[in-house]
């Protein structure tokens, strides 16, 4: 079972094989709104047990998720997002045809201050992530970037 966030709407996907052909199959189980922090009856009612346990542990990893990106800084949200977001921005370059000009420079340009910042740092935290149970790198990422988002719409 996976549960993906999208927009508004948690998604309870059932991840099964067809084991004729080897293909993964991916169906929709149940959904529902992404601000409710608990199971709502009408996706109890479709899950099995043990899917049931491991939503359960999805959301409450998603409630200590939320709580610890509400409680640290702005800037160390965006630091822990950063990593992720440079990986796909590789992917990105690699695959595309063309590059506008200005974000080539722009994206030149702040990656050789972000060095020069970076050599600079002497100070090191110990790693303080979440220990999640159940929750995906993926979704992790979303959450850090929802609350930038948040962020970013205050100001």
């Amino acid at each position: 079972m996976e549960f993906i966030t999208k927009e508004e709407t948690i998604h309870c996907i059932r991840v099964g094989k067809n084991s004729n052909l080897g293909i993964e199959n991916r169906t929709i189980v149940a959904s529902f709104d992404a601000r409710i922090n608990r199971a709502a009856p009408h996706v109890v009612t479709k899950l099995l047990p043990t899917e049931i346990e491991e939503l359960e542990l999805w959301l409450k990893d998603r409630r200590d998720l939320q709580a610890r990106l509400e409680g640290q800084a702005i800037e160390n949200t965006i630091l822990e997002a950063l990593p992720i977001l440079l990986r796909q921005a590789i992917y990105a370059v690699k695959y595309i045809d063309k590059l506008d000009s200005h974000v080539y420079f722009s994206i030149v340009e702040n990656l050789k201050e972000l060095s020069g910042v970076l050599e600079n740092c002497t100070q090191y935290n110990a790693d303080c992530r979440a220990d999640l149970k159940q929750m995906k790198n993926s979704e992790e990422q979303k959450e850090r970037l929802s609350m930038i988002k948040k962020n970013i719409e205050k100001k």
